[in-house]
């Protein structure tokens, strides 16, 4: 039997997520002691809701389209360095455990378009979800640690803690994430949070006009 808090969970994916599509417009942030910048933006769509005896599963499919940007020479000059663009493929698996009512689950990267090494490849987080006023709320938790590039081009263990709010705005789904990151000792995995800075993401549901003939 579904408790309340899954059955008001999957109630909101399928009325509101599943099939939909949102759009983030692009944001930029700091990271490695300011020394790398990022300017990005992100589409999402939601698919491939399926529900088990105990709980369920659905996939997110992530556009991303950015450059990451290092201090030139003399130290001035922002220097394009890399490319953030890549589609990825993110599996979330939740279970409604009977201890307590609650859904937990992970999330794990299944694929990626990356060219280069992807730092979230193998990646798999840690996920809480439950219903939030009228919507949902995501927490997540890397498990262990990935690879980021440093400003010098080699790669730093570090971990990802991010928060998603799913909600209706005028009737229409609005995603806000918020992330922070930790480096980590790879051999005790102590994490410490840094303090690169990481605007609040907010994607809006894409629209588009009723009748054909309204298309520009």
């Amino acid at each position: 039997m579904k408790t309340l808090e899954r059955a008001r969970a999957l109630k909101f994916l399928r009325s509101h997520v599943i099939g939909k599509a949102v759009a983030a417009a692009p944001i930029t942030t700091q990271s490695d002691g300011d020394a790398i910048t990022a300017a990005y933006e992100e589409d999402a769509v939601f698919s491939s809701l399926v529900e088990s005896a105990d709980g369920f599963s659905f996939d997110m499919t992530t556009l991303a389209r950015g450059t990451r940007y290092v201090r030139g020479k003399r130290g001035q000059v922002l220097v394009a360095e890399g490319t953030m663009n890549a589609v990825r493929v993110v599996r979330y698996e939740m279970t409604e455990r009977r201890s307590s009512g609650h859904l937990v689950g992970f999330s794990r990267f299944v694929s990626s378009t990356n060219t280069e090494p992807d730092p979230f490849s193998g990646a798999i987080f840690l996920v809480r979800m439950w219903p939030k006023n009228t919507g949902l709320q995501v927490d997540e938790a890397l498990m262990g640690y990935a690879d980021f590039v440093s400003e010098k081009g080699t790669f730093q263990p570090m971990a990802v803690e991010g928060t998603y709010q799913y909600a209706l705005e005028r009737g229409k789904l609005v995603v806000r994430y918020q992330q922070a990151t930790f480096s980590v000792d790879t051999k005790t995995l102590k994490r410490t949070r840094t303090r690169d800075k990481f605007p609040v993401q907010v994607s809006r549901e894409v629209e588009f006009p009723s009748r054909l003939e309204e298309i520009p």
